[in-house]
């Protein structure tokens, strides 16, 4: 039996533009509200950050069938301070420099407090008006995190800067050793694996903890734990780890997604899969050999420039520069994409409880399908149509069993930015990896050195992680912060998007694991089971045995 769709896209002639399918940030459907709310936000943020640092760029988004598609392109409406390219990449260097130390004085500690405004403010106990002004400031904050993210972007600038002048100068045998230089710094993840990992010493130090993680399934294991005294005892330290990185979902956009403290059911998966690990794989360790790893190959940098000295001080300059990729990278993942993200999604459920609670929905999670202008509506109006809410449930599950084009409009000739560049071929690695004439060939992008053979497993969603054991290697569409733990438990990684600055390579760096990213198919043509081997070096999967092993 066959199915039909009436799903369809546009062809090249009937889109104005050119726009890239954001499969690293949205690889499955984004809900109306999502899409309006977060989506366009970020849009509206990155492009007053892009003007601000003299990019001609702005960042357009659309959303297609639910997929979000995502274009930098010249505004027309924009006047650079330069137009000349040489003054503009000079002025957007120096301006990179600084994103490290601005980010840790002036845009964090702005952010925490909005942060904690919207995790504790009583949203249920305001009257309709206050809560159409909670609307506006959310609007207002949401524009003003995304505008911080846009400036953010500019970290990729020095990382990439340093990255060529150390395979110019220093001539590795591995042109990507380069990318070592700036692993092995504490970050808010590390923060969550070290959490994560010490709840699991608490189970693995108790027979009676230890029983119940071995035996329930993860969606039943609250209920398990608060059957004993003990349990109940873990469930207080659990909660409390929840109550500082449980505000985390799947994702990045979705806030129709649960987070980690609605359902904890992937944190403890998580703590499951580190019960299976040795106290070497402390995420502590990790990072502490990573550090040592780059402190290494700039020991050695240092002596081979040592009799140059102005190639030295270069180095040293861009090495102070690029230091703080990682941790703005992860941090600001941690607050932004993550915690107010979930944050919000917490205050919509307030909405949507109110609206529920006067007929207005079915149920709270209706407001996902409603865009901003409708939710505040229903809120003045105490009305809303539940026939648009089913509708575009249908059509979002619809379009979830497609798989959309990478691309969607006339191909336009590259850009020259610096930014562009950074952004769209070393972080979302948008340009395109020459493919395998090989069936059983994967090409894609040498994220983090070395070579592994082992099982594949493929997971497209944290919840699908538990079918993960020690040494497999893992299969994804992409990686987010939330994904951390996970690399402590795999010998390597595949994944479908991304470049050599994306989270996923970043973090399989850090655990110095072999990972291809920017497949593309990764996901679609390797099944679980299958032996394959990953060559992190040349970028190249290799699908040894298509049986399903044993």
């Amino acid at each position: 039996m066959t199915t039909t769709t009436r799903i369809e896209f546009p062809q090249p002639h009937e889109i104005d533009g050119y726009w890239d399918w954001d499969k690293i940030h949205a690889p499955r459907p984004l809900t109306p509200l999502a899409g309006d709310a977060i989506v366009m936000s970020m849009g509206t943020g990155f492009t007053i950050a892009q003007h601000d640092f003299g990019s001609t760029l702005e960042l357009k988004c659309r959303m297609v069938n639910n997929y979000l598609y995502a274009a930098f392109a010249p505004d027309p409406a924009y006047t650079p301070p330069t137009t000349d390219v040489d003054e503009y990449a000079r002025q957007l260097d120096k301006m990179a420099a600084g994103i490290g130390e601005r980010w840790k004085n002036e845009w964090e500690p702005s952010v925490i407090p909005i942060v904690e405004w919207a995790r504790k403010t009583d949203f249920r106990s305001m009257n309709d008006q206050q809560l159409l002004e909670a609307f506006d400031r959310w609007d207002e904050h949401l524009v003003y995190f995304w505008t911080i993210h846009g400036w953010i972007n500019l970290s990729l600038v020095p990382a990439t800067a340093l990255t060529d002048f150390y395979t110019a100068e220093i001539s590795p045998e591995d042109p990507n050793a380069g990318w070592q230089l700036i692993k092995g710094y504490r970050t808010k993840s590390v923060e969550t694996s070290e959490g994560l990992w010490r709840l699991s010493r608490i189970v693995k130090s108790s027979p009676e903890l230890t029983k119940i993680f071995e035996q329930a399934d993860p969606a039943q294991m609250v209920t398990a734990l608060e059957q004993s005294t003990e349990g109940q005892r873990f469930l207080a330290e659990f909660r409390r780890f929840l109550d500082d990185f449980g505000w985390r979902s799947d994702g990045i956009y979705e806030i129709g997604d649960a987070t980690w403290r609605e359902d904890p059911a992937i944190p403890l998966n998580t703590i499951q899969g580190y019960m299976r690990l040795g106290d070497e794989h402390n995420p502590t360790n990790t990072v502490e050999e990573a550090a040592q790893q780059r402190q290494a190959l700039i020991a050695a940098a240092r002596a081979k420039l040592a009799d140059r000295p102005d190639k030295l001080q270069e180095f040293d300059a861009l090495l102070d520069a690029a230091k703080h990729n990682l941790a703005v990278t992860e941090d600001h993942s941690f607050w932004i994409d993550q915690m107010s993200t979930a944050a919000y999604r917490r205050f919509c459920l307030d909405v949507g409880q109110r609206l529920v609670e006067r007929g207005v929905l079915e149920r709270a999670d209706d407001v996902f399908y409603l865009y901003k202008n409708e939710l505040r509506d229903a809120v003045a109006t105490g009305t809303a149509s539940m026939d648009l809410v089913h509708e575009r449930r249908a059509s979002m599950a619809e379009a979830a069993q497609v798989v959309p084009p990478f691309h969607l409009g006339e191909a336009t000739p590259s850009n020259a930015d610096p930014f562009f560049i950074a952004v769209v071929d070393k972080m979302l690695g948008l340009l395109p990896v020459e493919p395998s004439t090989d069936a059983d060939v994967i090409t894609g992008v040498a994220a983090s050195p070395g070579m592994v053979q082992g099982t594949a497993k493929v997971v497209r969603s944290l919840v699908e992680a538990s079918k993960l054991q020690k040494n497999d290697i893992m299969v994804c569409e992409m990686t987010v912060p939330t994904w951390v733990p996970l690399f402590a438990t795999v010998s390597g990684i595949v994944a479908d998007s991304g470049g050599i600055l994306s989270h996923c390579a970043i973090v399989a760096r850090e655990f110095h694991l072999p990972a291809v990213v920017g497949t593309r198919v990764g996901t679609t043509v390797i099944n679980d089971g299958m032996r394959i081997t990953v060559d992190g070096s040349k970028g190249i999967v290799r699908i040894d045995a298509r049986t399903l092993s044993s």
